[in-house]
């Protein structure tokens, strides 16, 4: 007797159902792809019972024609490609045609477009009627698991299904600033995203939801080529968290698992922040669609970059190079209360017309969906309190308080200038302590040895081979770069061989790079860019490994030598970007303990 059997249709619809829809948060996703896609300029989301008892998506986009209705939860249907190449031309979010078909196979499905509505599920044929939405699309999914009481078990609380819902909509609503995305839970307006002129003002209307965040500590920073094009949404080196999380990617406005272009993020910051911190970072990679690949995960969270080195090397180097830095000068306690309050009145008012949208949206959250939803129809009613034009008026003064908290590098000294360092000593085996030119000045050891070492190394060529050539992998795109450009190395007194495909053999370092064959290796993995840019980031590497560590020892003779050269520099920051030095005025320091001269 025949052990293989073909599944019924019902069985594998469910089956192939579960790849895509294990919880309402992935209908989300499917469904406001699909409005996206419909060039909607306004979508909507309402939630009811943790998105179990009900699901809807509207919008007002191009809608869905009669005859195609029905064609909606077939299996694999899709306008949006037609051919095995159309793969690799992508500009939709969706393509595989597998949303609705999945949707309808675990719930009761309804799609309502241009005065027709549909109606689907796994159990009955589907009913076309008349009558429903004549403007755009809506789509409902209705008692989501009902005929499969084990997936529906595996579920969590109603609230917590409405709060992954929460956060599908809003990683969505990040990339599309020109579109209003509402969001009603159980009939309730619960969060209000109008169009925005800018990609920054959309991505900190949503990091300042719900944290306490100012606008003013993010910097908008963009690169592009022929190929790509690269937005990054940056916190300041001064804003700061203690995990990886609130860096996020997008490669063609979908959200990414992809933890090489998170690395890059931190790459770019480098020193400039503290161990163990993270930036606030969005970044936004738009790439050929030639060069990227969706077509590897049901949820499309993963992505195949082809030149993911590439990539990865243009983020971190447009951070490192564009992110403002400055010097932290320390100021005395009544100075910085005050700077504290002007910076929290701040963050309330520089942005009239998303605090004027909550607003309106505080006075309708608690109307029903059915009151307040429609796709053409906006709440311009003025908020009942204009207090804060009057507070908005002070503006420019609490921005000259916030621009004078620190003191622009080149400011500092004219290092063609000599005058007499005075060495005090060493706090904490990290800081050095000098007074120069009627200042205080602490200065990082470690990062203050790095720049002197790798200033010298690029004045240096020294070589050593190797006994046993190190042997490492590398990418494809890398393995290309080598093949053509592996003399870029030979210069630094780097020697490498091509072993196999993408194996290589690295046989000889700079003197000083002996011990780190490994941490070379590791750099050229990942790093494509120009002579002058490996060159930075190789000697970065050595000097890092080669210098004096926080908690080392160091005598007063070698201490004072450090200083010297340091005050030598037009610009005292370390290869990695950060800068190394806290200035402490006379002047605060006397205010500090209620001395005037």
């Amino acid at each position: 007797m025949a052990k293989i059997k073909v599944l019924d249709r019902l069985v594998a619809a469910r089956i192939a159902a579960g790849e895509v829809i294990d919880r309402p948060a992935a209908i989300a996703r499917e469904l406001i792809d699909n409005s996206i896609d419909a060039k909607a300029s306004e979508i909507s989301v309402d939630v009811r019972g943790g998105g179990i008892e009900s699901l809807s998506v509207i919008d007002d986009g191009c809608g869905i024609e009669k005859d195609d209705l029905p064609l909606t939860t077939q299996p694999h249907a899709t306008s949006k490609i037609s051919q095995l190449d159309d793969l690799y031309h992508l500009n939709t979010m969706g393509f595989r045609g597998e949303a609705l078909y999945s949707i309808s196979s675990v719930s009761k499905l309804s799609i309502s477009s241009n005065g027709w509505t549909y109606t689907a599920d796994c159990t009955t044929d589907g009913e076309l009627t008349k009558g429903g939405c004549e403007r755009g699309t809506r789509i409902t999914s209705e008692e989501l698991f009902k005929n499969l009481p084990v997936r529906r078990s595996f579920l969590k609380r109603e609230a917590s299904e409405a709060q992954l819902i929460k956060n599908t909509f809003i990683s969505k609503a990040m990339a599309f600033e020109n579109i209003h995305f509402k969001y009603y839970q159980d009939g309730a307006l619960k969060l209000d995203l109008p169009k925005r002129n800018t990609l920054m003002d959309r991505v900190l209307d949503i990091l300042t939801i719900d944290q306490k965040l100012m606008r003013s500590d993010f910097v908008f920073l963009e690169s592009e080529n022929s190929i790509y094009k690269i937005r990054i949404v940056a916190s300041l080196p001064s804003l700061h968290r203690s995990d990886r999380s609130g860096i996020k990617i997008y490669v063609n406005s979908r959200a990414v698992d992809e933890y090489s272009l998170c690395q890059a993020v931190s790459y770019g910051y480098g020193e400039a922040l503290p161990g163990g911190a993270f930036p606030y970072t969005v970044v936004f990679v738009e790439e050929d669609p030639e060069l990227v690949d969706f077509n590897i995960h049901p949820a499309k969270k993963e992505v195949k970059i082809r030149n993911r080195a590439e990539i990865h090397h243009a983020i971190s180097s447009l951070i490192h190079e564009k992110l403002p830095k400055s010097i932290p000068t320390i100021v005395s306690a009544d100075e910085q209360m005050e700077l504290q309050l002007a910076a929290s009145k701040k963050v309330l008012f520089e942005d009239k017309e998303f605090l004027y949208e909550k607003a309106v949206s505080n006075e309708i959250k608690n109307q029903s969906y059915e009151d307040v939803y429609s796709p053409s129809k906006s709440y311009i009613d003025k908020p009942k309190d204009n207090s804060w034009l009057e507070r908005a008026k002070n503006l420019p003064s609490i921005n000259k308080q916030l621009e004078a908290k620190s003191t622009p590098k080149e400011e500092l000294w004219d290092s063609s200038v000599k005058k007499e360092i005075r060495y005090i000593g060493q706090a904490f085996k990290l800081f050095l302590i000098c007074e120069y030119d009627n200042k205080l000045y602490l200065v990082d050891q470690h990062a203050a040895h790095e720049r002197v070492i790798f200033d010298e190394l690029r004045k240096q060529k020294g070589v050593q081979k190797l006994l046993i050539p190190y042997e490492f992998e590398v990418e494809s795109d890398i393995d290309e770069f080598l093949s053509e450009h592996s003399d870029v190395y030979t210069q630094f007194g780097i020697a490498l061989s091509r072993k196999d495909d993408k194996l290589w053999l690295l046989s000889a370092l700079p003197a000083l790079a002996r011990p780190y064959e490994k941490e070379v290796a590791e750099l050229i993995k990942t790093k494509i860019g120009s002579d002058s840019e490996i060159e930075a980031a190789l000697y970065a590497i050595i000097a890092c490994k080669a210098a004096i560590k926080a908690g080392d020892d160091i005598d007063r003779f070698s201490a004072q030598a450090l200083l010297e050269k340091v005050f030598e520099l037009e610009d005292p920051a370390c290869p990695h970007g950060r800068t190394f030095i806290i200035v402490l005025d006379e002047n605060e320091l006397r205010k500090m303990v209620g001395r005037t001269k």
